[in-house]
C-alpha cells in the first residue's frame, strides 16, 4: 500500500496537482486534449490519411472499379465485383474523412498562429475535400466540421454544390495555403510532419500540383485554361520522385502499410490479376506488367502472366491454387510500400494534357515522355525511351488522339500506387468524344454485374451513417449518377 501511495504523490506532483486545485482545473474533459499543440495534431491528422487514402480509398471498391485487379479464389465473389453497393459500405471514409483527419486539420486552420502550419492544413483538407467531392458529388462543406459551440454547434450540416461552392472554394483554400507558405519559418516544423518534415518548398510544390489536379478535372465541364495556364507559368510542381508527397512505413508491427495491414489482419491479399490489364499491357508490349505483377508459378501458365477476366472468378475449378494466377507484386503490396499522396508522373500526365488542352508554357511531349520516364524509373524498369517512341506521341495529330494516349498512359502508370486516382481518372477521360474506357473501351463487363454491359460505376452512394443522423442530407444517389466533371 505504500508504495503505491508513493507512485500516486510521485504522479500528483508531477502532473503539478495540489490540495489547493480547484475541482475546474482538475476535472479536464478528455476528449479536448488541451496539451495538444499544432506537432501533435498534425501528426494525428496525417496518421489518420495513410488509412483513408490506402484502406478507405485505394483498398475499397476503387481497387476492382479501377479493373487493376478482380475477385480471387478462396470466397465467394463479393458484391463490389458485382456493381453492388451498400450505403454502409461507405461509413468508414465518411467518417474518417470528417470526424478524424479534417476535424484536426481544421483546428489547426482556424486556430494556429503559424503560417507554416495553416498552410500545411489547409493543403491536406483540400487534398481531402476533393477526394470527397470526386466520390460523392454534393457534400458538406462551408458548414463541414462546425459541432463546436465556438462554430456555430451546427450537428447538420447543409450540402454544398460541388460544382458551383466546393470545387472553387478548394481553389480559395489552395491559395491561401500558398500564400501562408510564402510566410512561412521554414525550421518551425519538423519529424511531426511526416511527409515531407517540414520542407516549405515542398509544401508549395504540392499545392500547386494539387491545384492543377483541381482545375484540370473540370476540363470537360468547366475549362480553366487562363487559370491553368498563369498556374503553369508561374508556379513550382512536383517535378521528381524527391519532391513526392508520400507517408512512409517501416513495415514493423504497428508501422505497416495500412492495406497490408487490413488484407493480412483478415484473410490475406486474394485478389488476381485483371486481363483488363494484363491484355493492354501485353499489346502494348510494357515491360512494366511483370512489375505490377508476379508471374504464375504453377499450371499451365507457369512462367507467364496470367489474369482472368473480370468477375469470372466463379467461372474457374476452386481447387486451383492461387499460384496458377498472377498475384499483387512487392511493388504494388508490401508491408512497408508508402502511402503516395500524388506522384510526379501524375503532375506530368497533367502538364502534358494541360498544354494539349490550353497551350501552356510546357511541352505536351516532352511532359507525357517524363511521366512515363519518371514511372519506369520509381518502378526500377529499364529502356522506357524505347518503349515512348513506340507509343508516337508525336504522330498524334489531333486532340482527342494526344488525351487518349496521355489517359491511358496514366490509367497504366497509377496501378500500384494510386489505384483510387486510376479509378477517378478513367472515368474523366472516358469522354464522349472518345469512349476508352467504357461502351466498348478497355474496361470489361464483369460476368456477374447487375449493371448492363457497357456501363460501370460512376460514384458512391451517400453513407448509411450520414442519411441516418442528417435530417439535410440529400436525396441518394445511384452508382451509375455522374460527378459533375464527369461526361
Amino acid at each position: 500500500m505504500k508504495n503505491k501511495i508513493n507512485i500516486f504523490l510521485i504522479l500528483l506532483l508531477t502532473l503539478g496537482f495540489s490540495c489547493n486545485d480547484s475541482l475546474e482545473e482538475v476535472n479536464i474533459d478528455p476528449n479536448t486534449f488541451p496539451s495538444a499543440g499544432d506537432p501533435q495534431i498534425l501528426s494525428a491528422a496525417i496518421g489518420f490519411m495513410g488509412y483513408i487514402v490506402e484502406t478507405d480509398l485505394n483498398y475499397s471498391e476503387s481497387f476492382l472499379w479501377s479493373q487493376y485487379y478482380t475477385w480471387g479464389i478462396g470466397v465467394s465473389i463479393g458484391n463490389e465485383e458485382r456493381y453492388v453497393s451498400q450505403p454502409g459500405d461507405f461509413n468508414g471514409y465518411w467518417q474518417r474523412a470528417y470526424a478524424n483527419s479534417l476535424v484536426d486539420l481544421n483546428y489547426i486552420t482556424k486556430n494556429s498562429s503559424s503560417a507554416a502550419y495553416r498552410g500545411i492544413a489547409n493543403v491536406l483538407k483540400a487534398y481531402l475535400f476533393q477526394g470527397l467531392v470526386d466520390h460523392f458529388g454534393d457534400i458538406p462543406f462551408t458548414e463541414a466540421i462546425s459541432g463546436a459551440i465556438e462554430d456555430g454547434s451546427i450537428l447538420t450540416p447543409n450540402y454544398d454544390s460541388a460544382e458551383t461552392v466546393i470545387y472553387p472554394g478548394l481553389v480559395t483554400m489552395l491559395d491561401e495555403a500558398i500564400s501562408d507558405l510564402a510566410l512561412a519559418e521554414s525550421d518551425l516544423v519538423g519529424e511531426d510532419d511526416f511527409i515531407f518534415e517540414g520542407d516549405i518548398a515542398k509544401w508549395t510544390k504540392f499545392a500547386n500540383s494539387l491545384k492543377l489536379r483541381v482545375l484540370m478535372r473540370t476540363s470537360e465541364s468547366s475549362p480553366q485554361g487562363a487559370a491553368i495556364q498563369t498556374l503553369i507559368s508561374s508556379g513550382t510542381f512536383i517535378e521528381s520522385v524527391d519532391d513526392m508527397p508520400f507517408i512512409p512505413y517501416s513495415g514493423a508491427s504497428g508501422d505497416q502499410n495500412p492495406m497490408f495491414a487490413r488484407a493480412e489482419f483478415g484473410v490475406g491479399m486474394f485478389y488476381f490479376a485483371s486481363n483488363t490489364t494484363i491484355d493492354l499491357l501485353t499489346s502494348l508490349s510494357d515491360p512494366r506488367a511483370e512489375v505490377f505483377y508476379t508471374k504464375a508459378t504453377t499450371g499451365t501458365s507457369a512462367g507467364s502472366l496470367r489474369g482472368i477476366d473480370q468477375g469470372t472468378i466463379d467461372e474457374e475449378p476452386f481447387t486451383n491454387p492461387d499460384t496458377n494466377y498472377s498475384l499483387a507484386s512487392p511493388y504494388s503490396y508490401g508491408d512497408s510500400n508508402p502511402v503516395i499522396l500524388m506522384s510526379p508522373w501524375e503532375v506530368w500526365f497533367l502538364r502534358a494534357e494541360a498544354d494539349a488542352r490550353y497551350g501552356t508554357s510546357d511541352d505536351a511531349e516532352t511532359a507525357f515522355s517524363t511521366a512515363i520516364d519518371l514511372n519506369f524509373s520509381y518502378m526500377d524498369v529499364a529502356d522506357a525511351a524505347s518503349y515512348i517512341s513506340s507509343l508516337d506521341f508525336a504522330g498524334a495529330t489531333t486532340l482527342d488522339d494526344k488525351l487518349d494516349l496521355i489517359g491511358i498512359q496514366k490509367w497504366i502508370s497509377l496501378n500500384g500506387t494510386q489505384e483510387d486516382e486510376g479509378w477517378i481518372e478513367s472515368r474523366r477521360f472516358d469522354r464522349p468524344a472518345s469512349r476508352i474506357f467504357t461502351d466498348g473501351g478497355i474496361f470489361q463487363t464483369p460476368l456477374l454485374s447487375v449493371l448492363p454491359s457497357g456501363v460501370h460505376p460512376s460514384s458512391w452512394l451517400y453513407p448509411e451513417s450520414e442519411r441516418s443522423l442528417n435530417p439535410n442530407v440529400l436525396p441518394q444517389r445511384e452508382i451509375t449518377d455522374a460527378i459533375f466533371w464527369d461526361n
